[in-house]
């Protein structure tokens, strides 16, 4: 990492702020200079709007550093036929998100690159997954990114290069921490987000099973499906309190 010494942290795993917005901006453009930048700051409100649980941060000494974003869907709509980022996000007003689906979806996770190193991903994911589970949601899915494939590409077909992925022949930045954090590959997407060429514009569809889950049962608060005045006002049993944390 960086500039500091670790010892100089203090890190913070809470929920994202409509305020946050300059943080995450700062991030994404570093992050995603060539496919876009940042989203616009009305397509990051309709996330907190929407559903605020979903959208979880790390912050260091009071600055956003890494962020997870995440709705809710029907399973049935994004696990059976093959779909696009644009699909999810639906030009950033997020009309797929639904209080009553079954799965989280995760729409992205990002960390400042200054910060890497320091597993703030797999905070994040862990944070990803104890929220599934509060919400006695059956699952996590999400597109992921293949952005070591691009080399590869002249060569091997997608399903050849995550063979060797999956085999610790290659190493991909996003998939193998994927795989290491317990998510399995359910299907490739083809032109899931076309401006990434690195990744040759394909995804993965990537999920984890919550064994928790249970058919019919409600989230702590009252019997699903959840209505979105619940998951605005937090009364799902999640916890609402920051949680500092050191790093290891």
């Amino acid at each position: 990492m960086t500039d500091t010494e670790p010892t100089d942290h203090k890190l913070t795993l809470r929920s994202l702020k409509a305020t946050d917005y300059p943080d995450i901006k700062r991030i994404m453009d570093l992050i995603y200079s060539d496919m876009g930048g940042a989203w616009e700051p009305g397509e990051f409100a309709v996330l907190i709007d929407q559903f605020p649980e979903g959208q979880i941060c790390i912050e260091d000494k009071g600055k956003v550093i890494a962020a997870a974003l995440a709705i809710i869907v029907n399973a049935e709509e994004f696990e059976k036929r093959r779909h696009t980022y644009e699909d999810v996000v639906t030009g950033g007003e997020m009309s797929s998100h639904d209080p009553e689906g079954d799965v989280l979806y995760g729409v992205d996770i990002f960390v400042d690159p200054k910060y890497r190193g320091l597993r703030l991903g797999r905070r994040l994911y862990d944070a990803r997954k104890e929220l599934c589970e509060t919400l006695n949601l059956k699952s996590i899915i999400f597109g992921g990114r293949i952005p070591g494939y691009g080399r590869y590409a002249h060569e091997l077909t997608p399903a050849q290069y995550i063979q060797k992925v999956k085999a610790t022949e290659i190493y991909d930045p996003v998939l193998s921490f994927q795989l290491s954090n317990d998510f399995h590959i359910k299907k490739i997407l083809k032109n899931y987000i076309p401006e990434d060429t690195q990744s040759d514009s394909y995804g993965v569809l990537m999920e984890w099973n919550n064994i928790y889950y249970e058919k019919n049962r409600c989230c702590s608060a009252g019997a699903r499906p959840i209505p979105a005045s619940a998951l605005s006002s937090g009364r799902c049993g999640l916890s609402t309190t920051w949680r500092n944390f050191s790093i290891r």
